[in-house]
């Protein structure tokens, strides 16, 4: 699917949208009942290790056309028998790799087709996947996706801002954000705390070379120029 600078601008939005909104499940604010009830998308918790469909909501299971309990029995049957099997695995290798660097802060997102049946034509979905702890299942890895219709992105971001207090500042910041290393957020963590590239160098086993580098980075991506502001986007995306 090839997507227009429009279209790309919507993606990054509802993924800047998803991003606060797993920020006020994990505050508490919102539970995931809120999300399911009131999203114009399917909303899904899956244990990816055990390749198992955990819960899915109703608007999800209306596309499907079955109930939460079928897809649930479905095990790894449910990823072979509604999406491309072409696709399959590249899905299932960027989704391992994600649960892997295990950050709560982080958002994956990618289009990908879905259908109900063989008879049935494929339809893209905006899909952005966040770890958040479901408390029904505290045991396992569980992988929370929101999956939105392409053609229905607009209206998703709108009910997602009626849910949340969304901060302009985040929605235009995102970006930045998003091209952030594990590494660099640690970093920045540490230069909010008041730590010296020598103690940060110390702290990290690298060497104060490589630290300075990445704080050059650091400024060069986030465009900042003070401390202050550092501290700033670090509170709004939640590193401190």
């Amino acid at each position: 699917m090839s997507l227009t600078g429009a279209l790309q601008q919507q993606l990054l939005d509802f993924q800047s949208d998803i991003f606060c909104l797993g920020n006020q499940v994990g505050k508490q604010s919102l539970t995931l009942t809120d999300l399911c009830d009131y999203i114009p998308g399917s909303v899904m918790i899956q244990d990816l290790d055990a390749m198992t469909n955990l819960y899915m909501n109703k608007f999800g299971c209306d596309i499907l056309h079955q109930s939460s309990e079928e897809l649930t029995s479905l095990g790894a049957e449910y990823f072979r028998k509604f999406f491309p099997p072409e696709e399959l695995l590249a899905h299932k290798a960027a989704l391992t790799e994600f649960v892997a660097l295990n950050d709560p802060g982080k958002v994956h997102s990618f289009l990908q087709r879905v259908r109900p049946d063989v008879d049935s034509a494929y339809g893209w979905y905006f899909t952005s996947s966040r770890l958040i702890a479901a408390p029904e299942h505290p045991s396992t890895t569980n992988l929370v996706h929101i999956a939105v219709p392409v053609n229905t992105l607009n209206l998703a971001g709108f009910r997602i801002g009626t849910m949340i207090t969304h901060d302009d500042y985040i929605r235009r910041n995102f970006h930045k954000y998003n091209t952030l290393s594990t590494r660099e957020k640690e970093i920045i963590v540490l230069i909010v705390e008041g730590k010296s590239s020598y103690e940060i160098a110390t702290l990290l086993f690298r060497s104060i070379h490589t630290i300075n580098t990445h704080r050059k980075n650091i400024i060069h991506k986030l465009e900042v120029n003070s401390l202050a502001g550092l501290i700033k986007f670090a509170v709004a995306f939640n590193l401190v």
